[in-house]
C-alpha cells in the first residue's frame, strides 16, 4: 500500500466476498492457561466454543501459546484499534491490498451498489459463550447509532448516503441488509476501517440493561449510584462507543477482540488484558490464537518517556510517534542493552504535518488574511522544506501538500507539488500587495495597525517532533514579516483548543493517503479540525452532515468553490466506476484550485523497533488511519519465543 495500489476496485464491483476456507482440522488446540478451566467444566471445550467455519490465519511463522505482550499506553483512548484489536465484520488484508472475510464470512454487493448483505460466521460466540447474531448488530443500529439519547447526532457519516440514513435489516439470524435507496460504492472500505467497528461492539443481551427505554428502573438506580443525572453523558461514561475508554472499562463487557478487559483501565497507570477463550480465528496448525495469553499497558502520555522505556525494553514495539527519523540513531545505538529489532513500517500518511487555517476565526482581520489565496501561497513559499527535511527528517521524504501518495489512483501531481518551492522573495512580494506596512520589530500591520500574528498548535505527545517543525516555520514567516507562535500542548490541553471557539491554527498528521483510502476520507482532506464553524454549521444544514460542527457558531454560507467541494465529497460515494473515478478527479482538481491547506514532507523511511522475544510480526508493517495499522497485520499471530 505505499504505495502499493489498493486494489478494490474488483472489490468494490465484486458480487460476492471471496471465500476463506476454514481448513481440514479434525482436532483443535489450545492455550494450556485454559487446560483447567476446559478440565473443571468451567469452559467449554474448544471445540465448543470455535464457530462452525473458524477464520484460517495463514501465519507466517506458527508460533507457541503463553507470555505476556508490554505495551505502552499513551493515555488517550484504548479504543483506536490500532494495537489493541481489530475485529469489523470485513477486514483489511496484513498487506493493504484486499477486504477479506472476518466476522462475516461472505457477503453481496448489489450491482447498483446499493445494497449490502452480509452473512454471519455461524456459530461466533461473544467473550462471554452468548452466540453473536444478527439481533446484536440490529441492536447496535435501533439503539445505539440511531438512538438519539446516546447518539444526539445520529448515525456516523459511514452510513449515510448524501443525508440519507441506512436502512439496516435482520434477514434471518446470521444474516443482515444494509441498503440506501442511492449507491454507496464505498461503503466496504469504510467497514473495513476503524469505524466498522461500531457494528460488533454492543452485545444485546449485556448492554441493554444500560438502555433507560428498555430498563428505565435498572437505568435510574445505576445513574442515581453514579451521581450523574444527564442519559448521554452517563451513558457515554458507563457504555460509551467508537473512541471512548469506557468501552473497555467494564470487565463483565463481552467481546469479539482477542484480549478481553478484566479489571477497570480508567485512572489507571497500568492494567492486564486477557485472552479471550472464544476467540474464532486458528491458525494452518489448528491452533486456537491468540498465541500471546495477555498484554499488558503501562501509561507513558510523554513520546519522550516512551523513546526511553522503549529503548530500556520496557516495551516491546515503538509507537509511531517515536518511530520518527530522528530517534533512529538513538534506536540503533540501544539495540542491545534494549534487546529489540528494527523492522520495516510503510505509512499511508500523505503528510508528516500539514496546517489548518481559521478561515472563521472571530477575529475579523483573520479572516480576510487567512481566506485570501495569495496570503495563504505566501505562507506556503515561505516555508523552507528541505530545511526542515534534513534537520528535522535526517533526509527523509520531499516536499509536499495535503494531497494523496503517489501510487494511488487518486494522486494528483499540481495538488501534491503546487507551492512548495521555497521562495521567500516571491512570498514577500504577494504579501506586500496586502500588508506592507510594518512596525518596528519588522512585522506586518493590519488596516487598522494590529499585528499579523496568531498561534498555532500541536499536539505535542502525538508527534514529537512538530514542535521542531513549528519552530523553523516560524522563523520562516518572521523573516516575511508574519508572526507565528508555535503551541505545543499536551493531549488534554490540545483537546480544549482543537475544540475552542476562538481557535486559530492546528496541524495533523496527513492520513490515507495511499491507495483508494482517499475516497473514505475526503472530507477529512478538506477540513477536519480548524476553524470552520460558520461554514461547516451551514454545509451541515444544506449539503452533509458533519462530525464536529461547534454550538453556537452562526451558519454562514462559504464561497462557491468550498460547497462545491462538500458537494462533491458527498455526491462520489453514490456513484460507482468511471464515473466516480471522474468525480474524484474533479475534486483533486478543485482542492488544487482552492488550496485550503498547507502542506510540508511526505513521509519516507518509516520503521518501528521490535523486541527480540515477538514472533510471528509481519513485515511491512502498513501504517495509517483508516487502515488502522499494526492491527490488520494478524497481532494475534504474535508470540512470545521459548
Amino acid at each position: 500500500m505505499n504505495t502499493r495500489t489498493l486494489m478494490l476496485s474488483a472489490a468494490l464491483a465484486a458480487l460476492a466476498g471471496p471465500a476463506f476456507a476454514a481448513g481440514a482440522c479434525q482436532v483443535f488446540h489450545q492455550s494450556p492457561q485454559l487446560d483447567a478451566a476446559v478440565a473443571a467444566k468451567t469452559l467449554p471445550a474448544v471445540v465448543d466454543r470455535l464457530p462452525k467455519d473458524p477464520l484460517v490465519v495463514q501465519v507466517d511463522e506458527v508460533g507457541t501459546y503463553g507470555g505476556m505482550l508490554k505495551e505502552p499506553f499513551g493515555g488517550g483512548r484504548l479504543a483506536d484499534y490500532r494495537h489493541y484489536g481489530y475485529e469489523p465484520l470485513v477486514r483489511w488484508s496484513p498487506d493493504g491490498t484486499q477486504i477479506l472475510p472476518n466476522i462475516a464470512s461472505s457477503w453481496e454487493v448489489s450491482e447498483d451498489a446499493k445494497s449490502y448483505t452480509f452473512h454471519i460466521r455461524a456459530g461466533l460466540k461473544w467473550s462471554d459463550g452468548v452466540p453473536f447474531s444478527a439481533d446484536d448488530i440490529v441492536f447496535w443500529w435501533d439503539r445505539v447509532e440511531n438512538n438519539r439519547a446516546v447518539s444526539p447526532k445520529g448515525p456516523y457519516r459511514t452510513f449515510t448516503v448524501e443525508n440519507e440514513v441506512a436502512k439496516v435489516e435482520k434477514i434471518d439470524d446470521l444474516t443482515v441488509r444494509i441498503s440506501w435507496s442511492k449507491p454507496n460504492g464505498r461503503f466496504l472500505l469504510d467497514l473495513a476501517g476503524p469505524y466498522g467497528q461500531r457494528v460488533v461492539q454492543f452485545p444485546a443481551h449485556y448492554v441493554r440493561q444500560f438502555d433507560k427505554e428498555l430498563n428505565p428502573d435498572g437505568v435510574a438506580q445505576m445513574m442515581a449510584a453514579s451521581g450523574e443525572k444527564d442519559y448521554a453523558k452517563w451513558w457515554a461514561g458507563r457504555v460509551g462507543t467508537y473512541g471512548q475508554l469506557s468501552e473497555q472499562n467494564d470487565p463483565k463487557r463481552p467481546t469479539m477482540l482477542a484480549w478481553r478487559t478484566v479489571e477497570p483501565v480508567l485512572g489507571k497507570t497500568h492494567f492486564v488484558l486477557e485472552r479471550n477463550p472464544y476467540y474464532f480465528k486458528v491458525d494452518q496448525s489448528c491452533n486456537q490464537l491468540p498465541y500471546i495469553d495477555a498484554r499488558s499497558y503501562d501509561l507513558a502520555k510523554d513520546s519522550e518517556v516512551q523513546l526511553l522505556k522503549t529503548m530500556a525494553g520496557d516495551f516491546d514495539y515503538s509507537l509511531p510517534g517515536v518511530s520518527v527519523p530522528q530517534n533512529k540513531g538513538v534506536f540503533f545505538e540501544n539495540q542491545q542493552k534494549g534487546n529489540y529489532r528494527f523492522a520495516k513500517a510503510e505509512s499511508c500518511d500523505y503528510n508528516t504535518m500539514f496546517i489548518e487555517l481559521p478561515f472563521n476565526s472571530p477575529k475579523a482581520w483573520q479572516q480576510s488574511f487567512f481566506q485570501n489565496k495569495d496570503v495563504r501561497i505566501a505562507l506556503s513559499i515561505a516555508i523552507d522544506r528541505p530545511g526542515i527535511i534534513d534537520t528535522v527528517y535526517l533526509g527523509q521524504g520531499e516536499p509536499y501538500q495535503a494531497a494523496p501518495r503517489p501510487g494511488s489512483p487518486y494522486y494528483n501531481e499540481r495538488l501534491a507539488k503546487q507551492y512548495t518551492e521555497f521562495d521567500p522573495a516571491k512570498a514577500n512580494a504577494l504579501l506586500d500587495k496586502y500588508y506592507p506596512k510594518k512596525d518596528a520589530q519588522g512585522f506586518r500591520l493590519t488596516e487598522d495597525g494590529q499585528r499579523v500574528s496568531f498561534t498555532i498548535s500541536a499536539e505535542g505527545g502525538f508527534r514529537a517532533e512538530w514542535g521542531d517543525v513549528l519552530q523553523i516555520i516560524a522563523q520562516n514567516w518572521a523573516d516575511i514579516g508574519v508572526e507565528m507562535k508555535p503551541d505545543i500542548a499536551s493531549g488534554e490541553v490540545y483537546e480544549t483548543r482543537r475544540k475552542a471557539r476562538d481557535r486559530e491554527g492546528l496541524v495533523w498528521t496527513g492520513e490515507n493517503g495511499c491507495g483508494q483510502l482517499p475516497l473514505s476520507s475526503l472530507a477529512r482532506m478538506i477540513r477536519y479540525q480548524s476553524n470552520w464553524d460558520n461554514w461547516i454549521n451551514w454545509i451541515d444544514k444544506n449539503i452533509a452532515p458533519q462530525t464536529e460542527t461547534v454550538a453556537g457558531a452562526e451558519p454562514i454560507e462559504p464561497p462557491q468553490d468550498i460547497k462545491d467541494l462538500f458537494r462533491m465529497e458527498a455526491e462520489i460515494p453514490t456513484k460507482t466506476g468511471k464515473a466516480s473515478d471522474e468525480l474524484v478527479k474533479k475534486f483533486m482538481d478543485q482542492m488544487a484550485d482552492s488550496f485550503v491547506n498547507i502542506g510540508t514532507v511526505l513521509p519516507e523511511g518509516n520503521y518501528r523497533v521490535v523486541s527480540n522475544r515477538l514472533g510471528g510480526v509481519h513485515e511491512p508493517i502498513i501504517e495509517g488511519w483508516l487502515y488502522p495499522g499494526p492491527a490488520p497485520s494478524n497481532m494475534e499471530a504474535w508470540f512470545v519465543k521459548k
